[in-house]
């Protein structure tokens, strides 16, 4: 039994073995040197590729972030800040389509021809990628037309939170729980937007109908002045008076002040005051019960 090695030009690699007289030859690669320069050049120039697309995917994020950075410090420039993603999350899809474009130049592939076979598949994707491109054009016309911008408070859909980012395709709201909502552009249909600032919070206090409704009103006056000693609400609280008839009990519906950061907070505040308050005072708070009356039959 033996073993031969050969290297060469001609023959890159030849490993024979030889068992019991039998010749078995285990790897041949017959590359010259015009084949081995060929495949060098060509992992050169993918490597090349690949690195240059990855420099400018590199430049491209520090560019956003000094340019978001900038305009996070003014108010004003909200909706900028809006655009800004817009733009470089388009520019992500273009530089996607030339890293393919380029790709496919180095393999020596003709790209003309892709050009008219690119039309007849725009038609068939067009077809497949209705949702997309409805919500890629209706992306544009919310930005375009002021609808909201990054960081506005809305609702949609009975879904309120802030608005983290608008990407081409969806809009993604954040809640107060700190979930992510991510909602297709095209499917919005109805936008509530809050303000700026100070802003108005509206809470429906429930009471029981046996309990007063003027000393309900006193402690839920004295509740907002202790709130407002706090600096959880702005102003004195505004009760609007009863708002509901229930089968239970009525509610009986406040306006809050708030800073627009003390949203959540100070609803969720003010509910927790009210609850120890009217507990102290006697006053019921409604709640789902069963009453059952027995006869004297029934006790026998």
């Amino acid at each position: 039994m033996y073993k031969q090695l050969m290297l060469g030009l001609n023959n890159f690699l030849v490993i024979d073995f030889v068992t019991q007289g039998n010749l078995f030859k285990f790897i041949s690669y017959n590359l010259n040197m015009d084949d081995l320069f060929y495949y060098v050049n060509f992992i050169i120039k993918v490597g090349i590729l690949v690195l240059i697309f990855s420099v400018i995917k590199i430049i491209l994020n520090v560019i956003k972030k000094r340019i978001l950075k900038f305009y996070e410090k003014n108010e004003i420039y909200k909706k900028r800040i809006t655009l800004v993603k817009l733009f470089f999350s388009i520019s992500d899809y273009v530089l996607i389509f030339l890293f393919i474009w380029y790709l496919l130049k180095i393999f020596n592939i003709d790209t003309t021809p892709l050009l008219a076979v690119g039309g007849v598949a725009g038609v068939a994707i067009g077809f497949a990628g209705q949702t997309f491109f409805k919500d890629a054009i209706a992306g544009i016309f919310l930005i375009f037309e002021n609808y909201y911008s990054v960081g506005d408070t809305i609702e949609i859909d009975d879904i309120l939170g802030t608005v983290e980012e608008i990407g081409v395709r969806t809009t993604i709201l954040r809640n107060y729980e700190g979930k992510l909502f991510y909602i297709p552009n095209g499917d919005i249909r109805k936008v509530i937007k809050y303000g700026y600032g100070d802003q108005s919070v509206y809470v429906e206090v429930p009471i029981s109908y046996e309990s007063d409704i003027d000393k309900a009103k006193v402690v839920i006056e004295k509740v907002g002045e202790n709130l407002l000693k706090e600096k959880e609400i702005l102003d004195n609280v505004n009760i609007l008076g009863v708002n509901k008839f229930e089968t239970s009990g009525m509610k009986i519906l406040v306006k809050l002040k708030v800073d627009k950061d003390k949203r959540w907070s100070a609803r969720r505040k003010f509910l927790e005051e009210i609850k120890k308050a009217f507990d102290e005072e006697g006053i019921e708070i409604p709640y789902s019960k069963m009453i059952v009356f027995l006869n004297d039959k029934d006790k026998n």
